[in-house]
Formats: C-alpha cells, sequence, structure tokens
C-alpha cells in the first residue's frame, strides 16, 4: 500500500474536493490518496504573485507532511514549488503541468494547452520552456474564464475550452491537448468527445506517475539540482522552515 499526497495550492474548498474526486477515480485499489489545500494563501492561482505566496504555503505543508506519505503532487498548473519540495524530500513531487506534457509528449507529436485567463499563458510558456518541452508545444491557449468561474460555470467553461481546443488542433496542429489548470481537469471527457484527440486533465497525470514511481522504487535523485538546502538560519520563518534549513 502507498500512500500519496495531493496538494491544491489554492485555498478553494471546493476546487479541492474536485480535484480529491478525480484523483480517487483512477488511483490505484491499494493507494491511499489525500488531497488538501494550505493553511493559507490565494484562493485561485492566474499570475506570478499568488504563485509565490502559494509555493511557500505548498513548501510548508510538503515539510510538515513528510513522513506520512510516499509521494506528492501539486495540483496546479504553473507547478509552483516544485523544485523546492523535491530538495527536501527523497520522494517523488510530481508537478501536474509537467506530468501532462510528458504525458503528451508520449500521445502525439504535438500538444497544446489551454487554460484560463490570458495572464496565465506566460505562466504556462516559461514552464514548458523550463522543462525542455517547448519545440513539442504548438500553442497555447487561453479562455476568458478565471479559475473561480471554471468552478462556478463548467458548462460555459466546457464551450469556451473546446472551441479553443478545436482552434489548436485545426491552426496550430496540436494532436493532443493538456487542460491548464486543476479546475479543468473534471472537464477532461466531455472536451475529449467534443474535439476526438486525446485531453490531458494534469491531476490524473500526475498521479499515475507518482504511484509508477513508488511502484518502481524510485526516489528524487539528491546528485546536484535536488540536493537538501545547505544549512542556515531562515530570520522571522516558521518553525518548519527553519527545521529543514537548520538540518540540512
Amino acid at each position: 500500500m502507498m500512500r500519496i499526497l495531493v496538494i491544491n495550492p489554492n485555498t478553494s474548498i471546493e476546487m479541492t474536493a474536485s480535484i480529491d474526486a478525480v484523483a480517487k477515480k483512477y488511483a490505484a485499489a491499494d493507494t491511499v490518496l489525500t488531497t488538501l489545500s494550505p493553511a493559507y494563501g490565494p484562493r485561485s492561482i492566474e499570475c506570478h504573485y499568488e504563485e509565490q505566496i502559494a509555493g511557500l504555503a505548498t513548501i510548508e505543508t510538503v515539510a510538515q507532511l513528510e513522513a506520512e506519505y510516499d509521494a506528492f503532487v501539486i495540483a496546479c498548473y504553473g507547478d509552483p514549488a516544485v523544485d523546492a519540495c523535491r530538495e527536501i524530500t527523497n520522494k517523488p513531487v510530481i508537478g501536474i503541468g509537467e506530468a501532462s506534457m510528458h504525458m503528451a509528449c508520449l500521445l502525439g507529436h504535438k500538444f497544446s494547452i489551454v487554460t484560463v485567463i490570458p495572464r496565465a499563458v506566460p505562466i504556462m510558456e516559461d514552464l514548458a520552456r523550463k522543462i525542455g518541452l517547448e519545440s513539442r508545444c504548438a500553442s497555447i491557449r487561453s479562455t476568458s474564464l478565471t479559475v473561480l468561474e471554471i468552478e462556478a460555470d463548467p458548462d460555459r467553461a466546457v464551450i469556451e475550452m473546446v472551441a479553443e481546443a478545436k482552434a489548436a488542433i485545426a491552426q496550430d496542429g496540436a494532436e493532443v491537448i493538456c487542460l491548464g489548470c486543476a479546475g479543468m481537469g473534471p472537464l477532461d471527457d466531455r472536451v475529449q468527445d467534443a474535439v476526438g484527440v486525446p485531453v490531458l486533465d494534469g491531476t490524473v497525470c500526475a498521479v499515475l506517475l507518482a504511484q509508477s514511481a513508488v511502484a518502481y522504487r524510485k526516489s528524487t535523485s539528491k546528485a546536484a539540482a535536488y540536493a537538501p538546502p545547505g544549512k542556515k538560519e531562515l530570520v522571522g520563518c516558521s518553525p518548519v522552515l527553519n527545521r529543514i534549513s537548520l538540518n540540512g
């Protein structure tokens, strides 16, 4: 039996419940899966400012619960704090953005991301570039809806998501569509039925990859990039963060 913690870095109770339902639908029968949000942070994440605040809260959540789980999934498409969390645990830490883009590359030559409002697009561009998949990304298209609007009106969201996905396929050469928001994830099948190509929910991709890493008994490498933080005091920071830094 393995234990996986899915962290929704925003503080929307409704979205956390939705993410939990989808993750448990696809989790293996012997996986104990828990989904939660940090104790503080933005209600939704749509810009760098909100991402940074949510990232710190996510790091603290992983630090507090690290001993209780075998792997962690960060369920926000910008993958906030994934690299930092990999430094503070040797257990797999999987971001839903990176997971879905890698999965997309196994299912088609090029993928497009359909995300929320236009200001989220640069965050997706930066992530695709950072993980080395910029050349496989045909386009990043946005709807007019915020994260919370998608949660409130999924039918309207599907209409806009389908329109952008069809444009990505017809005009940009996309063969797979990645849904660029954890809140869009539960709508994947509805969009896929309308557009006729694979449509990926990043949370599902990340949970399946986390399970695979744990089953394969593989952990995060500490050879270089994800080595533990150096020993030093963090002035004014929480005890849980200082415990990590002082222990090294």
